[in-house]
């Protein structure tokens, strides 16, 4: 059979595509580790949709103010039977439920007016209020149509006669409840962490590539000048992503600014260099370019889906809070929503910057071992 010499071309071209794919997939197989990781990641992302991301939060902290008479024990009840509330505070004075929203101790705060109780059984009593902490309205808004729906069955089963009185829920920090102001201040927080994830676990393993690593360990350069020389310039680089996300967001969202902006910006290079470091580490224990981003990637996908940034993080089992709790991002979400929205300060910023100066100092041990390991 006589074939065409157009065919012959292709023939040969598919020919030449086949042997070249061969050679890679025997590289990709004699790379345990990129297998292990191409397949982990997948695994852990279905097992964090599964189990950990649920969009209906629980044991929402709530508190209540009313007076201390029983026969609204039974709404306490009524409230609690609905799975979604945990009930932290309760016969609080009047605006005391309020407060304890405003200083973030618990996001719904229930207030009853002191006629409720005292009135007129033949009268219909004044609207109960509901304060919401609304810097995250996903946490909370699934839960309020139950609540509105458990109070109206605790004046149906109290008081039958009479017209239940509606509810007024009043949002605190954003009372539009724009998705704007909820996501900018977490995805602030979500570029720097990607940047400087890929950046720190590029910068070793690409020496390494380019072949400029032995001179690079034929210098006097010790672990620590090596980690604080490579990263100091990317830290200014994911302040400077930070600032211009928040400086956009103001521009096109209206993003209020309600607290010590400065205090978050200087908290930045702190977390941007816990970032660097990890990244610097996967970068030290890896043996190609591919086995520092699926690294990478292995760190910053459960971090968004853990964190609160983008799924309730009351929603999530006890687990996965602990798990949360150990991430920078879950942190800086909280530092920028409070700094943003709700007018927080220094202290607020302190506080959640202490466990991410942990994670890097944890980090920075990891990072140093990896890289004298490589030395040796």
């Amino acid at each position: 059979m006589i074939i065409s010499a157009p065919w012959r071309r292709i023939r040969h071209h598919v020919t030449r595509m086949l042997a070249v794919a061969r050679i890679e997939c025997l590289h990709l197989i004699r790379d345990r580790t990129t297998i292990a990781l191409v397949v982990t990641v997948p695994a852990i992302q279905i097992v964090l949709f599964g189990y950990a991301v649920n969009l209906n939060p629980k044991a929402i902290p709530t508190a209540i103010a009313r007076n201390h008479s029983e026969p609204i024990d039974q709404f306490r009840r009524t409230i609690e039977e609905t799975g979604y509330f945990s009930i932290l505070a309760d016969r609080l004075a009047s605006g005391a439920a309020e407060r304890m929203v405003v200083t973030g101790k618990t996001l719904v705060g229930i207030e009853f007016p002191p006629m409720m109780e005292d009135s007129d059984p033949d009268t219909p009593s004044a609207e109960p209020r509901i304060v919401v902490d609304a810097t995250d309205p996903a946490a909370v808004r699934p839960a309020l149509a139950a609540l509105e729906t458990a109070y109206w069955r605790y004046v149906a089963q109290t008081s039958p006669l009479i017209l239940a009185p509606s509810v007024a829920v009043e949002w605190l920090y954003n009372p539009e409840g724009r998705t704007a102001w909820t996501i900018v201040p977490g995805l602030a927080g979500v570029v720097v962490m990607i940047s400087m994830l890929m950046l720190g676990a590029l910068t070793l393993v690409r020496e390494r590539e380019r072949g400029s690593w032995e001179t690079l360990l034929a210098t006097p350069v010790d672990a620590v000048d090596a980690l604080v020389g490579k990263l100091s310039p990317y830290v200014i680089i994911g302040t400077g992503q930070a600032a211009i996300v928040i400086g956009v967001a103001r521009l096109l969202f209206d993003l209020p600014v309600r607290g010590d902006l400065w205090a978050l910006l200087l908290a930045v290079p702190m977390y941007a260099a816990a970032h660097l470091i990890l990244g610097f580490a996967f970068s030290a224990l890896a043996e190609s370019q591919l086995q520092a981003i699926q690294g990478a990637v292995f760190f910053y996908l459960p971090s968004m889906l853990l964190s609160g940034f983008m799924f309730p993080f009351q929603g999530m089992p006890a687990w996965a809070r602990t798990i949360g709790e150990a991430l920078p991002l879950t942190h800086f979400v909280r530092a920028t929503r409070g700094v943003l929205l709700k007018g927080e300060g220094v202290s607020l910023v302190v506080s959640e910057m202490a466990p991410v100066a942990l994670f890097a100092l944890i980090a920075t041990a990891i990072a140093l071992a990896a890289y004298r390991r490589r030395i040796d």
